[in-house]
């Protein structure tokens, strides 16, 4: 019993380190950014070996399950994390900025994904996740000064983010006026009773009883569409490049890098173990919200001069794929989609290390012209970022070329020839916004005069490209091992 409720530990770690960090900066006269990085990562260690021990253990079932699916995910998370939270170190040191409000909000919005991940409680979920969702709003006022900029931004955020859940906590509503049960189970009978077959009449004829009504279907469109937007995904993803945009380097990196996990994990979930019976039906809405992420990621991005702006793009795109090769929601398509998701989020914890390393006379460069020239004075960061870009189109033998290969694979499995070459086309006007990037670092003239780029950053750009090295060498992890822990959500 006692090592049931021990495997709460992950979670109580973490919220243990806010209280822990808010003392330590109400009564520490001198604290510094590395003071916050060093509790916070602390706490996110122990954390992690937690996850590690107690992975298939649970001390409320009825509310929280951890398995191998789950713990897979929340450790990634942890780990992204960390790397995240020792590179904004550097950020904040240079900035010479207190870092408590960034480390302290990281850890809370962490805390409310790892537990949406374990939830098989609807209602559980939707607090975790949409909780941790609005704290975004505070990080993306992260500014020395009132910037009129951030400050709309972060309240057309707020608005759609309280819309959305709005819309998620109506398509809670739908479901228990009608199970009286927020847990996952009773919501799958549900759906899955709806269509199930009548008792054979006194003829010996059977008939079939109704498909879910029309509150069920709202109810499973509501809550889709909330994760949707969570994910971004077009036409929900008005949000993202106007906040990646404008928001301080560590935060746009946190917003890309960390909860994309959490949210495939909770989508897959929720699509799995509630939804599935009469998923179907909303199935070719699913691949039509992938398309429409291609075309318009592919297009905005090659308009772009703001790199990050180009990247949130570029993100869309690639989000774009993973919601095309998941949406069978088979084992299959499982695996291929977060093979893509993994090998596309190292690509761009790389491209974000490397813009630790775009800064001129202290202030970091967000203009695809302002790094003209860099590789001339940086060349490893530089050519650092082109096996990222190259990764990223998916350039054999690049680790880009495994997670493309495999969704191809899933999708040529489904019969969906169009799919493929909607994705192998759009890759093809995205080579284009890359392109930008690389000649602005190897073939135009140097305008500005670089700094010297902390070592922490050439460390992480090491271990990234090691990382991808042991994966294009060794892609049995990819392949084999994720796959046993990704099925035991089925």
């Amino acid at each position: 019993m006692l090592h049931n409720y021990l495997s709460l530990l992950p979670e109580v770690s973490l919220a243990v380190c806010l209280p822990v960090m808010a003392l330590v900066n109400r009564f520490r006269e001198e604290n510094t950014p590395k003071t916050f990085f060093t509790l916070s990562k602390s706490f996110l260690l122990v954390s992690l070996f937690a996850v590690i021990l107690f992975y298939n253990r649970s001390a409320f079932p009825a509310w929280l399950v951890n398995n191998p699916f789950t713990s897979l995910f929340k450790i990634i998370v942890c780990l992204f994390t960390l790397a995240w939270f020792y590179l904004s170190c550097k950020w904040f040191l240079n900035k010479n900025r207190s870092s408590f409000g960034f480390y302290s909000l990281g850890i809370l919005v962490v805390l409310g994904l790892n537990l949406a991940i374990s939830s098989v409680n609807l209602l559980l979920t939707f607090v975790c996740l949409w909780g941790a969702f609005l704290l975004n709003y505070y990080l993306i006022r992260l500014r020395d000064e009132e910037d009129e900029t951030v400050i709309a931004v972060s309240r057309r955020f707020l608005f759609f983010a309280v819309l959305f859940g709005v819309f998620f906590a109506a398509g809670i509503w739908l479901l228990w006026t009608q199970t009286g049960s927020f847990g996952y189970d009773d919501l799958y009978n549900y759906y899955a009773l709806s269509g199930a077959p009548e008792i054979r009449n006194a003829s010996g004829e059977g008939a079939f009883a109704a498909a879910p009504g029309i509150r069920a279907y709202a109810a499973m469109g509501l809550i889709i569409a909330a994760m949707l937007f969570l994910l971004a995904v077009a036409p929900f993803h008005f949000w993202y490049a106007d906040v990646i945009g404008v928001s301080v380097l560590p935060v746009s990196g946190f917003l890309t890098i960390v909860p994309v996990f959490a949210y495939v994990a909770c989508l897959a979930d929720l699509v799995l173990n509630i939804f599935l019976p009469a998923y179907p039906v909303l199935r070719d809405a699913v691949v039509i919200f992938g398309v429409l992420s291609l075309v318009i990621g592919v297009l905005n991005a090659n308009i772009e001069q703001n790199m990050r702006r180009l990247f949130a793009y570029s993100a869309l795109y690639h989000t774009g794929v993973i919601l095309l090769t998941l949406s069978a929601f088979n084992e299959n398509s499982l695996l291929s989609g977060f093979v893509y998701m993994l090998v596309y989020v190292l690509a761009m914890s790389g491209i974000y290390t490397a813009f630790l390393g775009f800064r001129s006379q202290g202030a970091y460069l967000r203009s695809t012209s302002s790094i003209a020239g860099i590789s001339t004075v940086r060349p490893y960061i530089s050519a650092a970022v082109l096996i990222f870009l190259l990764s990223l189109i998916a350039t054999p033998p690049m680790l880009g070329f495994l997670g493309r290969l495999s969704v191809v694979n899933n999708l040529v499995i489904q019969g969906s020839y169009g799919i493929i070459f909607i994705i192998l086309l759009s890759v093809l006007m995205l080579i284009y916004a890359y392109l930008k990037i690389i000649k602005s670092m190897y073939f135009d003239s140097r305008t500005n005069i670089f700094d010297r780029a902390d070592k922490g950053v050439y460390i992480c750009l090491f271990i990234n490209l090691v990382l991808v090295l042991i994966s294009i060498l060794n892609p049995r992890y990819l392949m084999h091992d994720f796959e046993a822990m990704l099925v035991t959500i089925f």
